[in-house]
């Protein structure tokens, strides 16, 4: 269906389908769905075939050509703890590594294609959000992807955050032990030395 067209292979979504393009014909192409964007792109067995009229009217997206950046977001319940905001940092750390090529290779793809107005303030770089819920939390995480690397990142990125959950939290260092209360008094009637003289 032409040069930039779709192609045998592709994973395109077409009216609010999501497959894989296994036939094109004179008239009619055919998906083997896979549902939408937010799901996890598992066949549903189901064939499904549309009308090339689609095409005339541009309503199908072809995630298969280069250059295809999308957002993606995954969600994770975060325990209430007082390391709650250390896990967090660690997190967002973690999913800054596994995407800031991916981050910056977007952002010069997004300005070399526009005129100059409009994203020139515009940021690839993940969001981290932390939200309560319940008596714990619930931590979104978005980032861009392409499309063609979308699940495979999604299982790293879950990978450093499931490790990233279970790293035990930080021990607070233990208090003096106490002195005894005759110290005490002894410690304070004695004028303040310096231990260096």
């Amino acid at each position: 269906m032409g040069k930039n067209g779709i192609r045998i292979g592709d994973w395109v979504e077409i009216n609010g389908v999501g497959g894989e393009v296994t036939e094109i014909g004179l008239l009619s192409t055919t998906l083997l769905e896979t549902g939408s964007l937010a799901d996890k792109g598992h066949p549903t067995g189901r064939r499904i075939t549309f009308m090339n009229n689609f095409a005339i009217r541009g309503q199908y997206f072809n995630f298969s050509t280069a250059g295809q950046w999308m957002w993606d977001e995954i969600s994770v319940p975060v325990p209430a703890s007082d390391d709650t905001q250390a896990t967090v940092d660690r997190i967002g750390k973690a999913v800054l590594e596994e995407t800031k090529e991916n981050a910056r290779i977007a952002e010069q793809e997004w300005k070399r294609g526009t005129r100059g107005d409009g994203l020139s303030q515009f940021s690839a770089a993940p969001d981290v959000n932390l939200r309560p819920s319940g008596s714990d939390f619930n931590l979104q995480v978005r980032y861009v992807t392409r499309a063609s690397e979308r699940f495979a990142l999604r299982n790293r990125i879950f990978q450093r955050v499931i490790e990233l959950l279970h790293v035990p939290a930080t021990p607070a260092p233990p208090d003096p032990p106490a002195l005894p209360e005759s110290a005490q008094a002894t410690e304070a009637a004695l004028p303040f030395r310096n231990p260096n003289i």
